[in-house]
């Protein structure tokens, strides 16, 4: 929650293999929204998380009730 009100930033768990332009793309192409950039890391147990920061238009608590992740 504080990275969405802070940063303006969402977290999504993508797959292992995606790379950040894939993650890019999939979330434009499914939430139909704007990023500034992406970043990604591998957890310990395996599992992707990639944090997906939004442009300056878009308010990423609005985009998070809008797509139902709060």
């Amino acid at each position: 929650m504080k990275k969405i009100e802070d940063n303006n930033t969402l977290m999504f768990i993508v797959d292992v293999k995606a790379n950040k332009h894939q993650i890019k793309q999939a979330v434009k192409k499914l939430h139909d929204i704007d990023m500034a950039k992406v970043n990604t890391l591998i957890r310990p147990d395996g599992e992707k998380k990639a944090y997906v920061r939004l442009a300056l238009d878009y308010d990423a608590l609005s985009v998070a009730n809008k797509i139902e992740i709060i």
